[in-house]
This record gives C-alpha cells, structure tokens and sequence, in this order.
C-alpha cells in the first residue's frame, strides 16, 4: 500500500483498531471480503451508531482504486466509502502471504457530520499458516475541530470499538463458513 494512505491514517484523529484469527486462507479471506455485503458485516448497531442496511451507488469493482458507494444506514443516514488502495486489486488473488485495503469515509448525513468530517479505514491480512489468516483493521476519524476531538474520543471508546469488534469477528464468521 502506497505510503501516502498509511500517513493520512496515522495522522488523523481519534482512532482504533481490532484483530483476530481466522481458520482459512489468505485467498478465502479475500475472495470474500472484498465483495462482502455490508449489512452481513454490521447487522446490528453500537449505541448512537446504526447498523448497515445496505449499500448503492457503486461506481466500480470493490478492490479499485477511486471506486466509491454510499453506505446506507438503520437510522435513515448514510456516508460514502472510496477505495484509497487495494492489494491485489482488479480481482487479482493475493501473493506474497499478505493484503491490504484502504478507503475514506466522508459525506456523513447524520449525527457523525457534527463530529467528523472524514474518517480512514486499512485492513490488513497476513498469512500466518496455511489456513490461518491474521486480520486487523483501524480506523482513525478526522475532527471537525479540535473541540470535537473528545466528544470523538469518548464516542470511539464507548461505541465504535465494540462495532468494529463485531465487524471484524462477523468478517472472521463469514470467511471460514466459506
């Protein structure tokens, strides 16, 4: 993944991050994360934060760079998701023991935009053994100021950890059911 990606993550705001294990292939973990539906991922909300209904508006293959969607929401909100790097991309399987996945939230429609004005996800996968797989994804908000970094702080802690940890073990469940 481009240096770039990696700095605007790790330079951001507020940020977390989740891992696990899971019983199958680097190429069994990819081949279904990349199209995976959203709503599978975060049926069920965290506190303020709603669960994923679903997705539109898609403008490319979901492992291209500048390929972006618009996230729908439980609550009737939405936000747009755009691909910053994906290796392997162009349905390509991963080489080399190892994949990663980037994209940019923005243009939140509901509470969030009061807090946040962006918002960066990575994946990694690494291959770890034949059929396990090591995933771990952050996720890092930009304020809107800087005094919404606390009220952002507070809402990641409280909420957004335990939405990404469910995330993750779903993506965790659906890759080892194959």
């Amino acid at each position: 993944m481009g240096e770039r990606v990696l700095n605007e993550i790790s330079q951001t705001g507020p940020s977390a991050e989740v891992s696990t294990t899971a019983a199958a292939s680097l190429a069994q973990v990819w081949a279904i994360f990349v199209p995976i539906d959203l709503a599978q991922v975060f049926p069920r909300g965290s506190g303020p934060i709603p669960a994923v209904v679903g997705t539109s508006d898609q403008t490319g293959p979901w492992d291209v760079v500048g390929s972006a969607r618009r996230v729908r929401l439980a609550d009737g909100t939405s936000v747009r998701e755009e691909i910053l790097a994906s290796d392997p991309c162009d349905g390509a399987p991963p080489s080399g023991g190892r994949a990663q996945f980037a994209y940019r939230v923005d243009g939140f429609t509901g509470p969030l935009s009061a807090l946040t004005t962006a918002a960066f996800g990575e994946w990694t996968f690494v291959e770890a053994a034949p059929d396990r797989t090591e995933i771990t994804w952050r996720y890092a908000f930009t304020p809107r100021s800087t005094l919404m970094a606390a009220p952002l702080s507070a809402l990641i802690a409280l909420f957004w950890r335990t939405y990404m940890r469910r995330g993750i073990e779903n993506v965790r469940r659906l890759a080892e059911a194959g």
